[in-house]
Order: C-alpha cells, then structure tokens, then sequence
C-alpha cells in the first residue's frame, strides 16, 4: 500500500508538551482510529495534520510532498479534508450553499459552476442532506450538523478524511446511522483517520487503532487488541492492569 500521510516525530508544546516525539504513518485506503481520554493531545495532533497548527519539531509528508510549513488551506486543496468536533457551518446560508462554498474554494481543482455543483450535491447524497439542501444550516438539528461537517469536507474532494468526534452527542440510533455513512465513504475511496469516544463506532470501521496518553503513543495495531491492552484500559477506561 502506498504511504499517504506519514507524522514524523512530531512535537507541540503550549507551556507544556502536548504531542511528545509522535510518529504514525496511514497509507491510501487506511481507516484509523485514534482513541486516548480527554487531553491526550488527539485534536492537536489533527489540527497538526490539518495545518491549524505547526509543530515545534518533527515533519509531516502528505501524497509524497512535505507539508510541515504549509497553510491549511494549501492543505486542504491539496486533499486533507476535516470536519470540526464542534459544527461550525454558515448558519445563514443553505445547506447546499455551505456545500457549494466548501467545493469552490477548498477542491484543489479548478471547477465549473455546474461542476461545483454537481460535487455539492454528490456529497449532500452521500452524508443524507439532499433532502434539506434548501434549508438554512443554522435550523439543522445536531445530527444534520454533524452530516453538514462531512458533507463540506467532501465537498473538497479529499483523499484523507479527519474526523473529530463526529458521533459525540448523539444518540444510539444516529450513531449507528452515521457509522453506515462513514462506511460508506470508506468504501468511496477515501481514507480516514477518526478520533472517537464512542468506541464501538470506531470498531465498526476502522481496521486499525492508535492510542494516545500525554501526547505520546502508548499502543497501535488491531482494534481489538489494542482496546483489550492493559495500558490501553488503565489509562482510557481507568481499569488498573491486574
């Protein structure tokens, strides 16, 4: 398999050291979760990816180029799409309009009105929102504002999806229906890299988890066994290791 994104041996310190020497690779067609209690450095380490932030030290290669100095929207239209653990959509602007906007300017392609057009609307069918296109984001409830968030990261046409926390507040019913949509964007094609608390979301779709604890790695491989690992559960589930 191909490397797609490769985190070398990165660092962040805000006063303290928030990521500690972390590297972890994900090649093309990869689904990875990412899972540690709250503080763990997990959203740094995607705003890392993202461009939101730069680290102190280390590299990042994203599709063969070093990014480690890029700007997020460079980013972006260079194929790292992600969607915020909060929504923050345009909330007075339609659906389909916060679509059309994400395809525009974050698609790292030269596009068409109708081609925009037809990219928002492949993505409003594929996170379940066509049927509201025409509504006002700001009278979503939270499920449609958690679709909306991977609707306009689709909308960029990524080759990686960041999710942060995507099913967080939900109930058990749309989670299950959100998992099917990653599922299903999964299957698209696309490549993900998911940070949840809703662990068994994660085992529905990820093929491999990596754990952190203080910013450091502590376990990566299969789902399974990196979730039954006794380091895993004393320091996410707070189960001390017999």
């Amino acid at each position: 398999m191909t490397t797609l994104l490769e985190v070398s041996g990165v660092s962040k310190s805000f006063g303290v050291k928030v990521i500690d020497n972390l590297s972890v690779s994900v090649s093309e067609g990869d689904a990875v979760g990412i899972v540690g209690p709250n503080g763990a450095g997990k959203t740094t380490l995607l705003n890392l990816i993202a461009g939101d932030l730069h680290p102190d030290t280390g590299s990042i290669t994203f599709d063969g180029h070093d990014i480690t100095g890029t700007r997020a929207d460079q980013r972006c239209r260079a194929g790292i799409g992600r969607t915020s653990q909060i929504p923050r959509p345009f909330e007075g602007m339609t659906v389909f309009e916060n679509v059309l906007a994400a395809s525009v300017f974050g698609a790292g392609f030269p596009l068409s009105e109708a081609e925009a057009t037809e990219l928002a609307v492949a993505s409003l069918t594929t996170s379940g929102l066509l049927g509201v296109a025409n509504m006002r984001a700001g009278q979503l409830p939270l499920l449609g504002r958690k679709r909306l968030e991977l609707a306009r990261a689709l909308g960029t046409s990524p080759k990686v999806l960041l999710l942060d926390e995507i099913a967080g507040g939900l109930t058990e019913a749309e989670v299950l229906e959100l998992v099917e949509t990653v599922k299903q964007i999964h299957a698209d094609g696309v490549t993900i890299v998911w940070i949840e608390h809703i662990v068994h979301a994660l085992l529905a779709v990820v093929d491999r988890i990596m754990a952190m604890s203080f910013g450091v790695k502590i376990a990566e491989g299969d789902p399974h066994e990196v979730m039954a690992s006794p380091e895993v559960q004393e320091v996410y589930m707070g189960v001390e290791p017999e």
